[in-house]
């Protein structure tokens, strides 16, 4: 029994060693196949991510391109700003009672002190946390000369966006914004830091790709809790790339001048090539409120003015162009053979068509008068009578054929088209037929017409230049550059000089509405008034006019023009709105920017 006893022992013990044995050589092989996995079919991959958690990647933010106007003088550039950082982990003590030391030379509101307190509780107390931006220069020499009194505490330098002229042009060169949902969605390619602003308007805006630059990089070499040991390379972020506009700042200066507290406009142009010279919305807001911030009442107020001065009237505002139009229609029935120059319609002071009646704007009427006098006495029934020759349609192919009601695709984001009608439109927008009175009144620039100053200015330009309808542009054209050309007119050098004599005689005749735009020193202009309506004037039966109270119920003046007559190179359209008459509201505003251009650039020869 015992030798039995010995080898059922022997047995059950070669047994459990091979069992064993097999779980180890089972448990060697797994582990081997999974270090083979690890280290040579995905080792790349875990070297890489090995080598992420070594090196810390610090970016470096790359300063904005500058703007300038076209005599080189500085729109926008970057600014020195300083800010106020802290290790808490070096500051020894709290951070609560190093910022009530700090509040003896910073001043810190308790909503901000709150704030950090919140902030330094989220993060390791190792890493800098950014106590205050934008410190003044008193600030900074006050802390300055004490640094050694705050350890943990360090001043940084950085670049800041500074808009020098405040709001001069702010429309038109924008402001910065943080990134929303739409930004990160354009420049899918860019990774936006915290604080990071990007051009929300403008040419910021228009333009971001080429301002923002190339940020630069800094590799740190981190342990394993993330502290910094050594820089290992230094890549140095490139500066956006500069811009030159059109603009001219002394007639920017002067047209924001000109018009004053007054809402509305003012655009001028090269005729020549389509350049803009000076573009003016009022009311303005200063850009650097967007870099310094709000506080909620300011932000509150901006938002909730009535005046709306973050819209851009001269492209996103949209106006009945009132007898400006009146331009259209002439060249419609010139080019069309309507109407023939020599011939006289009589003006009584009301056109009776279908038992509606249909006034002029001078209620005994004009008398006899030719296209060339209808033009300069702004003549009603004159337009209303060709307007019916022409038909609605006619009006409309003419209208856009001089850039009105369509986007003349300016280098900014938000334009607005306008609105030119025809029979179509009006069966499309609201399934109803077009009536023969309506024509009339489109004739002057009423009804459903809508335009924006822009479109205004390069409506008059086309006159001015002999029929070319150029692209505005906010940039200066560089040497041998051609300006875009969007289309050409197709009006006779005879029909277009009539016209054009026309328009000069509206400044320098004495029968003229728009002698209030007369520049000095015996140079000739030649331009149009024009006065759209707000609200529908009520008359009485004698058909005199009920005359509106209130502000806003008052009419739009508006005015466009362009000289020397002769040689034109600047043109321009002026709007007030609520401003009454274009002769005496509009025009006066012309006068002192094209006195200002002819004594800086003289009179061409």
């Amino acid at each position: 029994m015992l030798d039995d006893d010995r080898e059922q022992f022997r047995g059950d013990a070669r047994r459990r060693i091979l069992l064993v044995g097999g779980f180890l050589g089972a448990a060697l092989a797994t582990l081997g196949g999974r270090l083979f996995h690890l280290q040579v079919l995905r080792g790349g991959e875990y070297r890489t991510l090995a080598e992420d958690n070594r090196i810390s990647l610090k970016p470096m933010a790359a300063p904005r391109g500058r703007i300038f106007d076209r005599d080189h003088r500085i729109l926008v550039e970057n600014n020195p700003d300083f800010e106020i950082v802290v290790i808490p982990e070096l500051a020894g003590g709290t951070l609560r009672f190093l910022l009530r030391r700090l509040r003896r030379f910073i001043e810190f509101s308790d909503e901000e002190v709150k704030f950090l307190l919140q902030q330094a509780s989220r993060q390791r107390s190792f890493l800098p946390l950014r106590l205050k931006s934008h410190l003044t220069w008193e600030e900074v020499s006050n802390i300055s000369v004490r640094i050694h009194e705050f350890p943990g505490v360090d001043l940084q330098n950085q670049s800041i966006r500074y808009y020098p002229l405040n709001s001069l042009a702010c429309h038109i060169l924008g402001y910065l914004g943080e990134p929303s949902d739409r930004d990160r969605q354009r420049f899918a390619n860019v990774t936006f830091r915290p604080g990071e602003l990007v051009g929300k308007s403008g040419v910021e805006q228009h333009f971001e790709e080429q301002l923002r630059g190339r940020e630069g990089v800094v590799e740190m070499e981190v342990n394993a809790v993330g502290r910094h040991v050594r820089e290992l390379h230094r890549t140095s972020p490139q500066q956006g790339a500069d811009m030159r506009l059109a603009l001219d700042v002394d007639l920017q200066l002067e047209a924001q001048a000109a018009l004053g507290n007054a809402a509305g406009s003012v655009v001028a142009m090269d005729p020549n090539n389509g350049e803009v010279l000076a573009m003016v919305s009022y009311p303005t807001y200063d850009p650097n409120q967007f870099i310094r911030g709000f506080n909620h009442a300011q932000w509150r107020a901006l938002i909730n003015d009535p005046s709306r001065p973050m819209i851009n009237k001269a492209i996103q505002g949209q106006y009945p162009p009132g007898s400006t139009f009146k331009l259209v229609v002439a060249l419609a029935g010139l080019s069309m053979g309507k109407i023939d120059p020599r011939e006289h319609v009589f003006c009584s002071g009301v056109l009776v068509k279908e038992e509606q009646k249909f006034y002029c704007w001078r209620r005994g009427g004009h008398g006899s008068v030719g296209l060339a006098q209808a033009i300069t006495q702004s003549c009603d029934v004159y337009f209303y009578k060709l307007a019916e020759r022409l038909g609605v349609d006619a009006i409309e192919r003419q209208a856009r054929k001089m850039g009105l009601g369509d986007l003349t695709r300016v280098e900014l984001d938000g334009e607005r088209p306008g609105l030119i009608p025809s029979r179509a439109w009006k069966r499309k927008r609201f399934k109803a037929a077009w009536y023969p009175g309506e024509t009339l009144i489109t004739g002057i620039g009423q009804g459903y017409v809508l335009t924006t100053p822009l479109q205004l200015a390069n409506m008059v330009a086309s006159v001015a230049n002999g029929g070319i309808v150029y692209r505005p542009s906010l940039l200066r054209l560089q040497p041998g550059q051609q300006p875009e050309v969007l289309s050409r007119l197709a009006v006779s050098s005879t029909h277009m000089e009539i016209l054009r004599q026309g328009l000069e005689a509206v400044v320098h005749d004495r029968t003229g509405t728009g002698a209030k735009a007369r520049p000095e020193g015996g140079i000739r202009a030649a331009g149009k008034t024009g006065t759209s309506q707000v609200v529908k004037h009520k008359r009485e039966k004698s058909g005199q006019l009920i005359k509106q109270t209130g502000d806003k119920l008052q009419d739009h003046a508006l005015f466009v023009c362009y000289a020397p007559a002769d040689r034109p190179k600047i043109a321009m359209a002026v709007v007030v709105e609520h401003g009454g008459h274009g002769g005496s509201a509009a025009a006066p505003v012309a006068k002192r920017v094209l006195d200002r251009y002819f004594a800086k650039y003289g009179v061409p020869e």
